[in-house]
């Protein structure tokens, strides 16, 4: 059931105005001063109400002017100016409790400041929705002027040029809401930002059958059937997912495919490790490394720089004379090796010709 809504003004003395925020409309239950309203025990205005009016002021786009006595209700009808005595900052409205809607950043012009220092003007004057309990649900115009509770204004004439101007309001706004959905709807939709109501509905449409047809699914206007559309896809792929079988022919598990790389890798790793100690033990036979120090050195940096070590072991030179006498070493063992065996036997015939054995020779000496 439609909600039938009143329209009032009244008067505040601008003694209330602090240089912080200027009062709009106080906090609890007021009166005018002519004892309105007269369809009505009172008006009040509720925190929870005065915080949901400034959240709706604070979405305007543009600064809510403050005329003088109320110029801009009649100015349609008339064509006479109203100007501006000063502004209402778009955002700056406040809900402070204890005192009510607030405008926490505003403005006057030069010569309104001038007529209400010298109290020229006296009264500010908001222009405001309410119910039949009196409770106010919406701010809609202020004014400075100096006729409370506008006396000269019958309250017909009130009403009727409250609500010409909230409907001018209301349409205004939802041009700028339409604007701000035909915006989301071409980013959206991929579409030029020049593309123009009926284009983006043609594209809308398109985006409909094709939901349709991929999912079986009928798009109302509604949100929910919508919603059901893009489930519906979400299952279609999911299905998709878990029935494809991969042709192992072509493809390998993710696992395997890791497990080949790895064992590749070591075995590479493990080779060239092999080559690099077969280097430094080459080196250390050469006489190209010496020393504890040096070879556990090398070994250190064949783990992290296998190819620096190849590099270093080739550029070493080798120690001519350290060979040289490793293999008469060698040698020298490997001749003696070989003719102990005939010392031995010129021995055992020495003590055979004298009639001893060699375990009396060496328990006695010679």
């Amino acid at each position: 059931m439609k909600k039938t809504l009143l329209v009032a003004a009244c008067s505040f003395a601008l003694e209330a105005t602090t240089p912080e925020y200027l009062v709009l409309i106080p906090e609890g239950i007021f009166k005018g001063i002519d004892g309105r309203p007269f369809d009505a025990p009172h008006w009040n205005l509720t925190p929870e109400r005065g915080e949901q009016i400034v959240a709706a002021l604070n979405q305007r786009k543009i600064d809510m002017v403050v005329d003088y006595e109320h110029a801009t209700l009649e100015a349609k009808k008339s064509g006479d100016p109203a100007p501006a005595s000063g502004w209402l900052k778009a955002g700056g409205f406040q809900y402070i409790k204890g005192v009510g809607v607030c405008s926490a950043q505003f403005e006057w012009t030069d010569k309104a400041a001038g007529y209400i220092g010298s109290e020229e003007y006296k009264y500010l004057s908001p222009v405001f929705l309410y119910d039949k309990t009196g409770d106010v649900q919406q701010l809609l115009h202020v004014a400075l002027t100096n006729t409370p509770n506008l006396d000269q204004l019958p309250e017909a004439r009130l009403a009727a040029a409250a609500q010409d101007f909230f409907a001018q309001n209301s349409q205004q706004q939802d041009s700028e809401m339409n604007e701000e959905l035909l915006k989301s709807l071409r980013w959206m939709l991929n579409l030029p930002i020049s593309a123009t109501a009926e284009e983006i509905i043609a594209e809308l449409n398109k985006l409909v059958a094709q939901l349709q047809e991929m999912t079986g699914t009928t798009v109302a206007a509604n949100a929910q059937n919508l919603f059901d559309a893009v489930a519906a896809i979400g299952q279609l792929k999911v299905a998709a997912n878990s029935q494809a079988t991969p042709d192992l022919t072509q493809f390998v598990p993710m696992a395997v495919y890791q497990e080949a790389v790895a064992k590749a890798g070591n075995a590479d790793a493990a080779v060239k490790a092999k080559e690099i100690d077969d280097l430094i033990t080459a080196a250390c036979s050469d006489g190209r490394l010496t020393g504890d120090a040096t070879i556990n050195w090398v070994k250190d940096q064949a783990k992290t720089n296998p190819d620096f070590v190849k590099a270093h072991l080739e550029s070493l030179p080798k120690i001519a004379a350290l060979t040289q006498q490793q293999t008469s070493q060698v040698n020298l063992a490997a001749n003696h090796q070989q003719h102990a065996p005939a010392v031995d036997e010129v021995q055992n015939e020495v003590f055979n010709l004298l009639g001893v054995s060699k375990e009396d020779a060496d328990k006695y000496g010679a």
